[in-house]
Protein backbone atom coordinates (compact mmCIF):
# COMPACT_ATOMS: atom_id res chain seq x y z
CA UNK A 1 0.00 0.00 0.00
CA UNK A 2 2.33 2.25 1.18
CA UNK A 3 4.56 1.66 -2.99
CA UNK A 4 1.31 2.80 -4.79
CA UNK A 5 0.69 5.67 -2.46
CA UNK A 6 4.28 6.81 -2.71
CA UNK A 7 4.47 6.52 -6.53
CA UNK A 8 1.03 7.74 -6.73
CA UNK A 9 1.53 10.83 -5.25
CA UNK A 10 5.08 10.75 -7.05
CA UNK A 11 3.49 10.49 -10.53
CA UNK A 12 1.28 13.34 -9.87
CA UNK A 13 3.78 15.99 -8.37
CA UNK A 14 6.33 14.72 -11.35
CA UNK A 15 3.35 15.64 -13.83
CA UNK A 16 2.94 19.20 -12.17
CA UNK A 17 6.88 19.26 -12.60
CA UNK A 18 6.86 18.71 -15.37
CA UNK A 19 4.21 21.33 -16.75
CA UNK A 20 5.75 24.00 -14.92
CA UNK A 21 9.48 22.85 -16.82
CA UNK A 22 7.67 23.05 -20.57
CA UNK A 23 6.39 26.21 -19.67
CA UNK A 24 9.57 27.54 -18.39
CA UNK A 25 11.83 25.66 -21.18
CA UNK A 26 10.59 28.11 -23.89
CA UNK A 27 13.14 30.58 -22.62
CA UNK A 28 15.79 28.14 -22.85
CA UNK A 29 18.67 27.82 -25.04
CA UNK A 30 17.11 24.54 -27.41
CA UNK A 31 14.01 26.58 -27.76
CA UNK A 32 15.95 29.12 -29.42
CA UNK A 33 14.58 30.13 -32.68
CA UNK A 34 17.43 29.66 -35.83
CA UNK A 35 16.95 29.82 -39.67
CA UNK A 36 19.45 27.67 -41.78
CA UNK A 37 20.05 27.63 -45.92
CA UNK A 38 22.39 24.60 -46.14
CA UNK A 39 25.18 24.94 -48.63
CA UNK A 40 27.28 22.62 -50.04
CA UNK A 41 30.16 23.13 -47.94
CA UNK A 42 28.37 23.14 -44.74
CA UNK A 43 28.40 20.19 -42.35
CA UNK A 44 26.99 19.20 -38.71
CA UNK A 45 30.42 20.04 -36.99
CA UNK A 46 30.76 24.04 -38.89
CA UNK A 47 27.00 24.30 -38.35
CA UNK A 48 27.16 23.68 -34.41
CA UNK A 49 30.35 25.56 -33.99
CA UNK A 50 28.18 28.79 -35.72
CA UNK A 51 25.38 28.04 -33.48
CA UNK A 52 27.47 28.39 -30.18
CA UNK A 53 29.27 31.29 -31.35
CA UNK A 54 25.93 33.38 -32.35
CA UNK A 55 24.12 32.47 -29.10
CA UNK A 56 27.20 32.66 -26.76
CA UNK A 57 27.22 28.86 -25.43
CA UNK A 58 28.68 25.71 -26.15
CA UNK A 59 27.52 21.99 -27.47
CA UNK A 60 29.28 19.34 -25.42
CA UNK A 61 29.53 15.95 -26.73
CA UNK A 62 31.73 13.16 -27.55
CA UNK A 63 32.96 13.68 -30.87
CA UNK A 64 33.32 9.60 -31.83
CA UNK A 65 29.66 9.60 -31.49
CA UNK A 66 28.71 11.92 -33.99
CA UNK A 67 29.17 12.08 -37.62
CA UNK A 68 30.52 15.74 -37.37
CA UNK A 69 32.15 15.91 -40.97
CA UNK A 70 28.73 14.63 -43.36
CA UNK A 71 26.86 16.76 -44.87
CA UNK A 72 23.52 17.77 -43.03
CA UNK A 73 20.50 16.09 -43.93
CA UNK A 74 18.15 19.09 -44.75
CA UNK A 75 18.74 21.94 -47.37
CA UNK A 76 16.61 24.42 -45.18
CA UNK A 77 15.41 24.51 -41.94
CA UNK A 78 13.05 26.68 -39.65
CA UNK A 79 12.48 26.52 -36.35
CA UNK A 80 14.19 25.74 -32.87
CA UNK A 81 17.86 24.40 -31.78
CA UNK A 82 16.12 21.54 -29.71
CA UNK A 83 13.68 20.51 -33.26
CA UNK A 84 16.85 20.76 -35.33
CA UNK A 85 18.94 18.42 -33.22
CA UNK A 86 16.04 15.95 -33.16
CA UNK A 87 15.65 16.07 -36.98
CA UNK A 88 19.72 15.44 -38.04
CA UNK A 89 20.92 13.31 -34.94
CA UNK A 90 17.17 11.34 -34.27
CA UNK A 91 15.88 10.28 -30.70
CA UNK A 92 18.59 8.23 -29.98
CA UNK A 93 20.44 10.79 -27.89
CA UNK A 94 19.58 12.65 -25.66
CA UNK A 95 19.67 17.17 -25.59
CA UNK A 96 19.99 18.68 -21.69
CA UNK A 97 21.00 21.56 -21.26
CA UNK A 98 22.89 23.42 -18.66
CA UNK A 99 24.32 27.67 -18.15
CA UNK A 100 26.06 27.71 -20.81
CA UNK A 101 25.94 24.30 -22.31
CA UNK A 102 23.59 21.98 -24.46
CA UNK A 103 24.82 18.51 -23.90
CA UNK A 104 24.38 16.19 -26.78
CA UNK A 105 24.53 11.94 -25.10
CA UNK A 106 24.31 9.20 -26.88
CA UNK A 107 21.39 7.51 -25.24
CA UNK A 108 19.39 5.27 -27.47
CA UNK A 109 17.65 3.31 -24.36
CA UNK A 110 15.47 4.19 -21.60
CA UNK A 111 15.04 2.90 -17.95
CA UNK A 112 12.11 1.94 -15.58
CA UNK A 113 11.90 1.54 -12.02
CA UNK A 114 9.86 -0.48 -9.63
CA UNK A 115 10.35 0.79 -5.78
CA UNK A 116 9.54 0.17 -2.42
CA UNK A 117 10.37 2.61 0.23
CA UNK A 118 10.33 1.70 3.69
CA UNK A 119 10.56 3.57 6.52
CA UNK A 120 12.11 2.37 10.29
CA UNK A 121 12.92 4.53 13.15
CA UNK A 122 15.23 7.24 11.97
CA UNK A 123 16.32 4.95 8.44
CA UNK A 124 14.96 4.99 4.91
CA UNK A 125 15.19 2.40 2.63
CA UNK A 126 14.26 2.05 -0.80
CA UNK A 127 14.23 -1.01 -2.24
CA UNK A 128 14.01 -1.67 -6.27
CA UNK A 129 14.49 -3.14 -9.55
CA UNK A 130 15.81 -1.17 -12.90
CA UNK A 131 14.78 -2.74 -16.15
CA UNK A 132 15.31 -1.77 -19.81
CA UNK A 133 12.02 0.24 -20.95
CA UNK A 134 11.91 -1.46 -24.11
CA UNK A 135 12.89 -4.74 -23.59
CA UNK A 136 12.38 -4.96 -20.10
CA UNK A 137 15.48 -6.85 -18.88
CA UNK A 138 17.11 -5.91 -15.75
CA UNK A 139 19.78 -3.45 -16.03
CA UNK A 140 23.17 -3.72 -13.87
CA UNK A 141 25.68 -1.32 -12.71
CA UNK A 142 23.04 1.38 -13.45
CA UNK A 143 24.01 3.90 -10.69
CA UNK A 144 20.47 5.39 -8.34
CA UNK A 145 21.13 8.39 -6.53
CA UNK A 146 19.55 10.92 -3.99
CA UNK A 147 20.02 14.43 -4.78
CA UNK A 148 19.42 15.68 -1.27
CA UNK A 149 21.17 13.01 0.68
CA UNK A 150 23.72 11.95 -2.18
CA UNK A 151 22.76 8.44 -0.92
CA UNK A 152 23.73 6.55 -3.77
CA UNK A 153 24.21 2.81 -4.62
CA UNK A 154 24.62 0.47 -7.98
CA UNK A 155 22.17 -2.73 -9.31
CA UNK A 156 23.15 -6.04 -9.02
CA UNK A 157 23.64 -8.20 -11.74
CA UNK A 158 19.97 -9.03 -12.09
CA UNK A 159 18.96 -5.53 -11.85
CA UNK A 160 18.60 -5.21 -8.20
CA UNK A 161 19.68 -2.61 -5.45
CA UNK A 162 18.83 -1.43 -1.73
CA UNK A 163 19.34 2.52 -0.81
CA UNK A 164 19.53 3.19 2.98
CA UNK A 165 19.85 6.22 4.55
CA UNK A 166 18.38 8.83 7.28
CA UNK A 167 15.05 9.63 7.72
CA UNK A 168 13.90 12.80 6.48
CA UNK A 169 10.80 14.64 5.84
CA UNK A 170 11.52 15.61 2.15
CA UNK A 171 10.66 14.40 -0.66
CA UNK A 172 12.99 11.74 -2.17
CA UNK A 173 14.31 12.84 -5.79
CA UNK A 174 15.95 9.35 -7.19
CA UNK A 175 18.15 9.60 -9.89
CA UNK A 176 19.26 6.84 -12.32
CA UNK A 177 22.09 6.58 -14.59
CA UNK A 178 23.61 4.38 -16.52
CA UNK A 179 25.84 4.96 -19.80
CA UNK A 180 23.70 4.94 -23.25
CA UNK A 181 20.57 5.48 -21.26
CA UNK A 182 18.41 8.48 -20.56
CA UNK A 183 18.90 10.29 -17.26
CA UNK A 184 15.61 9.28 -15.52
CA UNK A 185 14.51 10.78 -12.18
CA UNK A 186 11.45 9.38 -10.07
CA UNK A 187 10.05 11.66 -7.05
CA UNK A 188 8.92 9.49 -4.23
CA UNK A 189 7.41 11.25 -1.11
CA UNK A 190 7.10 9.92 2.62
CA UNK A 191 3.81 9.48 3.84
CA UNK A 192 3.99 12.15 6.29
CA UNK A 193 4.63 15.04 3.74
CA UNK A 194 2.84 15.38 0.12
CA UNK A 195 4.98 18.40 -0.27
CA UNK A 196 8.17 18.61 -1.68
CA UNK A 197 11.04 20.62 -0.80
CA UNK A 198 13.44 22.54 -2.47
CA UNK A 199 16.80 20.82 -2.81
CA UNK A 200 19.29 22.00 -0.99
CA UNK A 201 22.50 20.39 -3.00
CA UNK A 202 23.89 22.05 -5.63
CA UNK A 203 24.83 19.86 -8.79
CA UNK A 204 26.94 21.30 -11.77
CA UNK A 205 28.40 20.16 -15.32
CA UNK A 206 32.04 20.66 -15.76
CA UNK A 207 33.05 18.61 -19.33
CA UNK A 208 34.28 15.92 -19.33
CA UNK A 209 38.12 15.03 -21.04
CA UNK A 210 40.54 12.28 -20.90
CA UNK A 211 42.36 13.17 -18.10
CA UNK A 212 40.11 11.54 -16.02
CA UNK A 213 40.28 7.84 -17.71
CA UNK A 214 44.14 8.51 -17.85
CA UNK A 215 44.22 8.93 -14.16
CA UNK A 216 42.02 5.98 -12.82
CA UNK A 217 44.18 3.75 -15.78
CA UNK A 218 47.49 4.58 -13.58
CA UNK A 219 49.09 2.18 -11.63
CA UNK A 220 48.10 4.69 -8.54
CA UNK A 221 44.37 4.86 -9.93
CA UNK A 222 43.83 1.43 -10.47
CA UNK A 223 45.34 0.59 -7.32
CA UNK A 224 43.25 2.53 -4.93
CA UNK A 225 39.57 3.40 -7.04
CA UNK A 226 37.13 0.79 -6.93
CA UNK A 227 35.18 -0.73 -9.87
CA UNK A 228 32.31 0.82 -8.16
CA UNK A 229 33.39 4.39 -8.06
CA UNK A 230 34.83 4.20 -11.60
CA UNK A 231 31.02 2.93 -12.81
CA UNK A 232 29.70 5.22 -11.10
CA UNK A 233 31.52 7.72 -12.72
CA UNK A 234 30.56 6.39 -16.16
CA UNK A 235 27.31 6.32 -15.52
CA UNK A 236 26.82 10.00 -14.28
CA UNK A 237 29.49 11.43 -16.39
CA UNK A 238 30.20 15.11 -15.93
CA UNK A 239 27.57 15.60 -13.63
CA UNK A 240 28.57 16.77 -9.97
CA UNK A 241 27.27 17.89 -6.43
CA UNK A 242 28.48 20.32 -3.87
CA UNK A 243 29.35 19.35 -0.40
CA UNK A 244 30.72 21.04 2.41
CA UNK A 245 32.17 18.42 4.42
CA UNK A 246 33.92 15.05 2.81
CA UNK A 247 35.31 12.31 5.16
CA UNK A 248 36.80 9.07 4.12
CA UNK A 249 38.61 6.40 5.82
CA UNK A 250 39.90 5.03 2.17
CA UNK A 251 38.04 5.04 -1.31
CA UNK A 252 34.28 4.71 -1.33
CA UNK A 253 34.01 4.56 2.51
CA UNK A 254 33.26 7.57 3.13
CA UNK A 255 30.73 9.74 4.80
CA UNK A 256 29.31 10.73 0.62
CA UNK A 257 29.80 6.92 0.02
CA UNK A 258 30.74 5.61 -3.62
CA UNK A 259 29.34 9.34 -4.42
CA UNK A 260 32.83 11.06 -2.92
CA UNK A 261 33.94 10.43 -6.47
CA UNK A 262 31.32 13.21 -7.73
CA UNK A 263 31.49 15.31 -5.08
CA UNK A 264 33.52 18.43 -4.84
CA UNK A 265 34.01 19.60 -1.30
CA UNK A 266 34.87 22.44 0.77
CA UNK A 267 36.60 20.42 3.07
CA UNK A 268 38.10 17.16 2.65
CA UNK A 269 39.54 14.73 5.49
CA UNK A 270 40.89 11.34 4.42
CA UNK A 271 42.11 9.35 7.49
CA UNK A 272 43.97 6.82 4.97
CA UNK A 273 43.24 8.12 1.31
CA UNK A 274 40.00 9.29 -0.27
CA UNK A 275 38.62 9.42 -3.61
CA UNK A 276 36.74 12.63 -4.72
CA UNK A 277 35.55 14.61 -7.51
CA UNK A 278 37.41 18.07 -6.46
CA UNK A 279 38.19 20.43 -3.60
CA UNK A 280 37.75 24.65 -2.92
CA UNK A 281 39.20 24.83 -0.21
CA UNK A 282 41.40 22.60 1.76
CA UNK A 283 42.50 18.64 1.96
CA UNK A 284 44.08 16.19 4.40
CA UNK A 285 45.19 13.13 3.94
CA UNK A 286 47.26 10.55 6.27
CA UNK A 287 48.81 8.59 2.84
CA UNK A 288 47.32 9.90 -0.33
CA UNK A 289 44.23 12.35 -2.02
CA UNK A 290 43.07 11.40 -5.54
CA UNK A 291 41.02 13.49 -7.26
CA UNK A 292 39.18 13.68 -10.44
CA UNK A 293 39.22 17.31 -11.27
CA UNK A 294 40.87 19.89 -9.71
CA UNK A 295 42.09 20.99 -6.35
CA UNK A 296 42.26 24.97 -5.36
CA UNK A 297 43.58 26.21 -2.56
CA UNK A 298 45.49 23.70 0.00
CA UNK A 299 45.92 20.11 -0.12
CA UNK A 300 47.80 17.76 1.91
CA UNK A 301 49.16 14.13 1.58
CA UNK A 302 51.45 12.20 3.99
CA UNK A 303 52.85 10.32 0.57
CA UNK A 304 51.01 11.36 -2.47
CA UNK A 305 48.24 13.65 -4.34
CA UNK A 306 46.85 13.12 -7.49
CA UNK A 307 44.63 15.40 -9.34
CA UNK A 308 43.28 14.24 -12.50
CA UNK A 309 42.64 18.29 -13.30
CA UNK A 310 44.41 21.20 -12.52
CA UNK A 311 45.80 22.60 -8.74
CA UNK A 312 45.73 25.95 -7.55
CA UNK A 313 47.67 27.39 -4.27
CA UNK A 314 49.80 24.92 -2.11
CA UNK A 315 49.99 21.13 -2.86
CA UNK A 316 52.13 19.13 -0.31
CA UNK A 317 53.15 15.70 -1.08
CA UNK A 318 55.60 13.90 1.30
CA UNK A 319 56.84 11.85 -1.93
CA UNK A 320 54.80 12.36 -4.75
CA UNK A 321 52.69 14.44 -6.68
CA UNK A 322 50.72 14.38 -10.38
CA UNK A 323 48.73 16.44 -11.73
CA UNK A 324 47.20 15.82 -14.70
CA UNK A 325 46.57 19.88 -16.36
CA UNK A 326 48.03 22.56 -14.23
CA UNK A 327 49.54 23.78 -11.36
CA UNK A 328 48.99 27.59 -10.50
CA UNK A 329 51.21 28.28 -7.59
CA UNK A 330 53.30 26.12 -5.37
CA UNK A 331 53.90 22.57 -5.67
CA UNK A 332 56.11 20.45 -3.15
CA UNK A 333 57.05 17.10 -3.20
CA UNK A 334 59.40 14.71 -0.89
CA UNK A 335 60.70 12.97 -3.80
CA UNK A 336 59.01 13.46 -7.69
CA UNK A 337 56.20 16.14 -8.68
CA UNK A 338 54.98 15.60 -12.45
CA UNK A 339 52.85 17.96 -14.33
CA UNK A 340 51.84 17.24 -17.84
CA UNK A 341 50.42 20.33 -18.12
CA UNK A 342 51.98 24.02 -17.28
CA UNK A 343 53.16 25.21 -14.23
CA UNK A 344 52.61 28.57 -12.71
CA UNK A 345 54.57 29.43 -9.95
CA UNK A 346 57.21 27.40 -8.01
CA UNK A 347 57.34 23.43 -8.10
CA UNK A 348 59.93 21.87 -5.93
CA UNK A 349 61.45 18.16 -5.64
CA UNK A 350 63.69 16.15 -3.38
CA UNK A 351 64.71 14.48 -6.47
CA UNK A 352 62.56 15.18 -9.91
CA UNK A 353 60.47 17.76 -11.33
CA UNK A 354 58.90 16.87 -14.41
CA UNK A 355 56.39 19.17 -16.49
CA UNK A 356 54.66 18.40 -19.83
CA UNK A 357 54.59 21.59 -20.68
CA UNK A 358 55.40 25.33 -19.90
CA UNK A 359 57.27 25.47 -16.16
CA UNK A 360 57.98 29.51 -14.41
CA UNK A 361 60.54 28.11 -11.74
CA UNK A 362 61.65 24.30 -10.76
CA UNK A 363 64.27 23.52 -8.07
CA UNK A 364 64.93 19.98 -8.00
CA UNK A 365 67.37 18.44 -5.72
CA UNK A 366 68.62 16.06 -8.85
CA UNK A 367 66.86 16.44 -12.21
CA UNK A 368 64.47 18.94 -13.44
CA UNK A 369 62.85 18.17 -16.91
CA UNK A 370 60.00 20.80 -18.77
CA UNK A 371 58.99 21.21 -22.21
CA UNK A 372 59.55 25.24 -22.18
CA UNK A 373 60.98 26.69 -18.69
CA UNK A 374 59.99 30.53 -18.79
CA UNK A 375 62.19 32.18 -15.69
CA UNK A 376 64.75 29.44 -13.69
CA UNK A 377 65.65 26.03 -13.50
CA UNK A 378 67.92 24.84 -10.44
CA UNK A 379 69.31 21.11 -10.07
CA UNK A 380 71.60 19.64 -8.12
CA UNK A 381 72.61 17.13 -11.26
CA UNK A 382 71.28 18.03 -14.62
CA UNK A 383 68.15 21.02 -16.03
CA UNK A 384 66.39 19.93 -19.34
CA UNK A 385 63.97 22.28 -21.22
CA UNK A 386 63.22 20.28 -24.44
CA UNK A 387 62.00 23.92 -26.21
CA UNK A 388 63.59 27.04 -24.80
CA UNK A 389 64.86 28.20 -20.85
CA UNK A 390 65.40 31.27 -19.20
CA UNK A 391 68.16 31.00 -16.53
CA UNK A 392 69.33 27.03 -15.92
CA UNK A 393 71.74 26.20 -12.85
CA UNK A 394 73.06 22.48 -12.47
CA UNK A 395 75.57 20.49 -10.95
CA UNK A 396 76.71 19.02 -13.90
CA UNK A 397 74.48 19.58 -16.90
CA UNK A 398 72.04 21.66 -18.90
CA UNK A 399 70.40 21.08 -22.22
CA UNK A 400 67.86 23.33 -24.03
CA UNK A 401 66.81 22.04 -27.00
CA UNK A 402 66.15 25.98 -28.77
CA UNK A 403 67.08 28.94 -26.98
CA UNK A 404 68.41 29.71 -23.67
CA UNK A 405 69.32 32.81 -21.85
CA UNK A 406 71.96 31.87 -19.12
CA UNK A 407 73.58 28.35 -18.41
CA UNK A 408 75.98 27.66 -15.13
CA UNK A 409 77.44 24.59 -14.35
CA UNK A 410 80.28 22.64 -13.88
CA UNK A 411 80.40 20.05 -16.83
CA UNK A 412 78.60 20.32 -19.49
CA UNK A 413 75.99 23.12 -21.09
CA UNK A 414 74.03 22.51 -24.66
CA UNK A 415 71.98 24.61 -26.59
CA UNK A 416 71.01 25.52 -30.07
CA UNK A 417 70.88 29.24 -29.55
CA UNK A 418 72.20 31.24 -26.63
CA UNK A 419 71.29 35.01 -25.93
CA UNK A 420 73.45 35.48 -22.73
CA UNK A 421 75.84 33.09 -22.01
CA UNK A 422 77.25 29.78 -21.01
CA UNK A 423 79.17 28.96 -18.09
CA UNK A 424 81.09 25.64 -18.16
CA UNK A 425 84.03 23.59 -18.33
CA UNK A 426 82.23 22.48 -21.91
CA UNK A 427 79.51 24.48 -23.59
CA UNK A 428 77.78 23.74 -26.97
CA UNK A 429 75.59 25.21 -29.33
CA UNK A 430 74.58 26.61 -33.00
CA UNK A 431 74.78 30.34 -31.97
CA UNK A 432 76.45 31.80 -28.97
CA UNK A 433 78.54 35.27 -28.41
CA UNK A 434 79.32 34.58 -24.65
CA UNK A 435 81.29 31.20 -23.90
CA UNK A 436 82.91 30.91 -20.71
CA UNK A 437 84.33 27.93 -20.72
CA UNK A 438 87.67 25.88 -21.36
CA UNK A 439 86.47 24.29 -23.95
CA UNK A 440 83.55 25.90 -26.85
CA UNK A 441 82.22 24.15 -29.78
CA UNK A 442 80.45 27.16 -30.86
CA UNK A 443 79.30 26.50 -34.87
CA UNK A 444 78.60 29.98 -35.86
CA UNK A 445 81.82 30.91 -33.49
CA UNK A 446 85.78 30.02 -33.63
CA UNK A 447 88.42 27.67 -33.17
CA UNK A 448 91.81 27.48 -33.46
CA UNK A 449 95.31 25.82 -32.95
CA UNK A 450 98.37 28.47 -31.78
CA UNK A 451 101.73 28.23 -31.05
CA UNK A 452 103.78 31.36 -29.82
CA UNK A 453 106.47 32.54 -27.82
CA UNK A 454 106.91 35.34 -25.30
CA UNK A 455 109.50 37.15 -23.18
CA UNK A 456 110.43 34.64 -21.10
CA UNK A 457 110.85 32.33 -23.71
CA UNK A 458 108.06 30.38 -22.69
CA UNK A 459 106.56 28.28 -25.83
CA UNK A 460 103.01 28.14 -25.60
CA UNK A 461 100.84 25.22 -27.54
CA UNK A 462 97.08 26.57 -26.62
CA UNK A 463 93.79 25.53 -28.39
CA UNK A 464 91.05 28.25 -28.55
CA UNK A 465 87.54 27.80 -29.10
CA UNK A 466 84.18 30.03 -27.87
CA UNK A 467 81.68 32.35 -29.66
CA UNK A 468 81.45 35.73 -31.85
CA UNK A 469 82.45 37.82 -28.77
CA UNK A 470 84.18 35.66 -26.10
CA UNK A 471 86.07 32.45 -25.81
CA UNK A 472 88.26 29.84 -23.80
CA UNK A 473 92.12 29.28 -23.79
CA UNK A 474 93.15 25.99 -22.55
CA UNK A 475 96.72 24.77 -23.19
CA UNK A 476 100.34 24.05 -22.16
CA UNK A 477 103.66 25.92 -22.09
CA UNK A 478 107.67 24.75 -21.88
CA UNK A 479 110.41 26.73 -20.49
CA UNK A 480 113.62 27.13 -23.47
CA UNK A 481 115.79 28.09 -20.71
CA UNK A 482 116.97 25.82 -18.15
CA UNK A 483 114.64 26.44 -14.61
CA UNK A 484 112.94 24.12 -11.97
CA UNK A 485 109.82 24.45 -13.60
CA UNK A 486 109.93 23.95 -17.44
CA UNK A 487 106.58 22.69 -17.91
CA UNK A 488 103.43 25.12 -17.61
CA UNK A 489 99.31 24.74 -17.88
CA UNK A 490 97.30 27.30 -18.90
CA UNK A 491 94.17 28.05 -18.93
CA UNK A 492 92.19 31.55 -19.72
CA UNK A 493 89.45 33.66 -21.40
CA UNK A 494 89.62 35.74 -24.43
CA UNK A 495 87.44 38.34 -26.18
CA UNK A 496 87.35 39.41 -29.39
CA UNK A 497 87.38 42.99 -29.57
CA UNK A 498 87.81 43.54 -33.61
CA UNK A 499 86.94 40.60 -35.88
CA UNK A 500 87.74 41.75 -40.19
CA UNK A 501 88.44 39.24 -42.80
CA UNK A 502 91.97 40.69 -42.75
CA UNK A 503 92.93 42.32 -39.17
CA UNK A 504 91.99 41.21 -35.50
CA UNK A 505 92.25 42.45 -32.34
CA UNK A 506 91.82 40.11 -29.48
CA UNK A 507 92.43 40.64 -25.36
CA UNK A 508 93.32 37.69 -23.11
CA UNK A 509 93.34 36.72 -19.51
CA UNK A 510 95.36 33.48 -19.29
CA UNK A 511 96.82 31.87 -15.64
CA UNK A 512 99.36 29.53 -15.88
CA UNK A 513 100.65 27.07 -13.10
CA UNK A 514 104.03 25.38 -12.99
CA UNK A 515 105.16 22.77 -10.86
CA UNK A 516 108.55 20.21 -10.52
CA UNK A 517 105.58 17.81 -8.45
CA UNK A 518 107.44 17.64 -5.23
CA UNK A 519 108.28 21.23 -3.61
CA UNK A 520 108.10 23.83 -6.26
CA UNK A 521 105.20 26.12 -7.87
CA UNK A 522 105.15 29.21 -10.02
CA UNK A 523 102.02 30.96 -10.97
CA UNK A 524 101.46 33.64 -13.26
CA UNK A 525 99.01 35.58 -14.43
CA UNK A 526 99.10 37.75 -17.81
CA UNK A 527 97.00 40.44 -19.86
CA UNK A 528 97.71 40.22 -23.57
CA UNK A 529 96.23 42.31 -26.44
CA UNK A 530 96.88 40.94 -29.80
CA UNK A 531 96.65 42.47 -32.76
CA UNK A 532 96.02 39.68 -35.59
CA UNK A 533 97.12 39.82 -39.20
CA UNK A 534 94.73 36.75 -41.61
CA UNK A 535 96.19 35.36 -44.07
CA UNK A 536 93.30 33.23 -46.17
CA UNK A 537 90.79 31.78 -44.10
CA UNK A 538 92.32 29.31 -41.90
CA UNK A 539 96.26 30.62 -40.91
CA UNK A 540 96.63 34.37 -38.55
CA UNK A 541 99.69 36.12 -37.42
CA UNK A 542 99.57 37.56 -34.23
CA UNK A 543 102.12 39.72 -32.06
CA UNK A 544 101.51 42.06 -28.76
CA UNK A 545 102.17 43.54 -25.54
CA UNK A 546 101.24 41.84 -22.14
CA UNK A 547 101.21 42.84 -18.81
CA UNK A 548 102.58 40.02 -15.98
CA UNK A 549 102.08 39.45 -12.40
CA UNK A 550 104.35 36.54 -11.18
CA UNK A 551 104.30 34.37 -7.80
CA UNK A 552 107.03 32.69 -7.54
CA UNK A 553 108.60 30.22 -4.79
CA UNK A 554 112.11 31.31 -3.03
CA UNK A 555 114.96 30.72 -5.37
CA UNK A 556 112.73 31.13 -8.63
CA UNK A 557 113.76 35.06 -9.40
CA UNK A 558 115.29 33.54 -12.89
CA UNK A 559 111.35 31.85 -13.52
CA UNK A 560 110.70 34.85 -15.93
CA UNK A 561 112.21 37.67 -18.15
CA UNK A 562 110.86 41.38 -18.72
CA UNK A 563 110.51 44.71 -18.58
CA UNK A 564 110.10 44.83 -14.50
CA UNK A 565 107.64 47.32 -12.87
CA UNK A 566 107.30 45.92 -9.34
CA UNK A 567 109.65 43.27 -7.82
CA UNK A 568 109.54 42.13 -3.84
CA UNK A 569 110.74 39.44 -2.55
CA UNK A 570 109.71 38.05 1.23
CA UNK A 571 109.96 34.69 2.74
CA UNK A 572 107.17 33.33 1.43
CA UNK A 573 108.32 34.15 -2.48
CA UNK A 574 108.32 36.86 -5.13
CA UNK A 575 105.75 38.93 -6.40
CA UNK A 576 106.70 40.50 -9.73
CA UNK A 577 104.79 42.30 -12.38
CA UNK A 578 106.60 43.02 -15.24
CA UNK A 579 105.93 43.82 -19.12
CA UNK A 580 106.38 41.55 -22.16
CA UNK A 581 105.43 40.64 -25.28
CA UNK A 582 103.68 37.66 -27.36
CA UNK A 583 103.66 36.49 -30.73
CA UNK A 584 102.96 33.36 -32.70
CA UNK A 585 100.60 31.58 -35.25
CA UNK A 586 97.19 30.28 -35.01
CA UNK A 587 95.51 27.45 -37.58
CA UNK A 588 91.63 28.44 -37.63
CA UNK A 589 89.33 25.45 -38.45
Amino acid sequence: MLRLKALFQGSLLLLIFLMFSVNGFAQMMLEKKIKIQRSDELNLRQLLDTLSEQNNFYFSYESTLLQLDQPLENEQFSGTIGEFLLDELGDSYEYKELPGYIIIRYAPEKLDLDADMETRFRTVTVKGYIKNARTDQPVSQASIYDKNSLASTLTDENGYFKLKYKKQNSSIWLTLSKENYRDTTFLLLPTVSIVADKENKRFRYIPGDSATQALEESFLGRAFIGFKQRLQGINMGSFFAESPVQMSLIPGLSTKGMFSSQTISKFSLNLIGGYTAGIEGMEVAGIFNINKRDVKSLQVAGIFNMVGGSSKGLQVGGIYNSVYRDVDGLQVGGIYNHVRGNVKGLQIGGIINTVGETSDVQIGGIVNHSKKSNYFQLAGIANNSSSSAGFQIAGITNFVGDTVNYQITSIVNRAKKVNGFQFGLVNIADESDYSLGLLNFIKNGEMALSISMDESSFTHFNFRSGGRKMYGIFGASYQLREVDTPIGLEIGLGIHLITDHRFSLDTEFVSMSASDFVSISNHLQTFRLLPGLNIGNHLRLFAGPSLNFAFLDPGQDHFTNGWNILDKTTSNGIYRSYGGVTGGLQVIF
